[in-house]
Protein backbone atom coordinates (compact mmCIF):
# COMPACT_ATOMS: atom_id res chain seq x y z
CA UNK A 1 0.00 0.00 0.00
CA UNK A 2 2.73 2.87 0.85
CA UNK A 3 4.79 1.65 -2.36
CA UNK A 4 1.68 1.99 -4.05
CA UNK A 5 1.10 5.64 -2.69
CA UNK A 6 4.40 6.55 -3.41
CA UNK A 7 4.47 5.68 -6.79
CA UNK A 8 0.81 7.98 -6.90
CA UNK A 9 2.91 10.70 -5.72
CA UNK A 10 5.71 10.49 -7.79
CA UNK A 11 3.19 10.55 -11.09
CA UNK A 12 1.34 13.83 -10.05
CA UNK A 13 5.04 15.11 -9.12
CA UNK A 14 5.76 14.26 -13.16
CA UNK A 15 2.34 15.51 -14.12
CA UNK A 16 3.39 18.83 -12.45
CA UNK A 17 6.41 19.08 -14.27
CA UNK A 18 5.62 18.41 -17.45
CA UNK A 19 2.61 21.10 -17.40
CA UNK A 20 5.22 23.66 -15.73
CA UNK A 21 7.19 23.16 -18.81
CA UNK A 22 4.35 23.09 -21.27
CA UNK A 23 3.64 26.70 -19.66
CA UNK A 24 6.76 27.85 -19.25
CA UNK A 25 8.68 27.49 -22.61
CA UNK A 26 6.09 29.25 -24.67
CA UNK A 27 6.19 31.99 -22.36
CA UNK A 28 10.04 32.35 -22.34
CA UNK A 29 9.47 32.13 -26.49
CA UNK A 30 6.93 35.29 -25.83
CA UNK A 31 8.84 37.34 -23.51
CA UNK A 32 12.12 36.84 -25.78
CA UNK A 33 10.48 37.42 -29.17
CA UNK A 34 8.53 40.48 -27.14
CA UNK A 35 12.32 41.69 -25.90
CA UNK A 36 13.17 41.88 -28.86
CA UNK A 37 10.38 44.01 -30.56
CA UNK A 38 10.96 46.44 -27.25
CA UNK A 39 14.55 46.41 -27.72
CA UNK A 40 13.98 47.64 -31.74
CA UNK A 41 11.59 50.12 -30.95
CA UNK A 42 13.79 51.78 -28.78
CA UNK A 43 17.02 51.69 -31.06
CA UNK A 44 14.52 53.28 -33.72
CA UNK A 45 13.73 56.09 -31.08
CA UNK A 46 17.07 56.69 -29.85
CA UNK A 47 17.97 57.13 -33.31
CA UNK A 48 15.24 59.68 -34.06
CA UNK A 49 16.14 61.60 -31.48
CA UNK A 50 13.26 61.12 -29.11
CA UNK A 51 12.50 62.81 -26.13
CA UNK A 52 13.25 60.20 -23.07
CA UNK A 53 10.45 58.84 -21.15
CA UNK A 54 10.51 59.42 -17.40
CA UNK A 55 9.61 55.88 -15.92
CA UNK A 56 10.05 57.43 -12.37
CA UNK A 57 7.30 57.15 -9.76
CA UNK A 58 5.52 60.63 -9.97
CA UNK A 59 5.61 61.71 -6.57
CA UNK A 60 9.72 60.91 -7.31
CA UNK A 61 9.20 62.66 -10.71
CA UNK A 62 7.50 65.95 -9.20
CA UNK A 63 10.73 65.93 -6.38
CA UNK A 64 13.17 65.64 -8.43
CA UNK A 65 12.00 69.06 -10.43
Amino acid sequence: MEAQSLDNQEAIVIEHVILGAFLLIPLVIVVFLFSDEILEEHRQRVQAGAHHIDWRHPLRSILHH
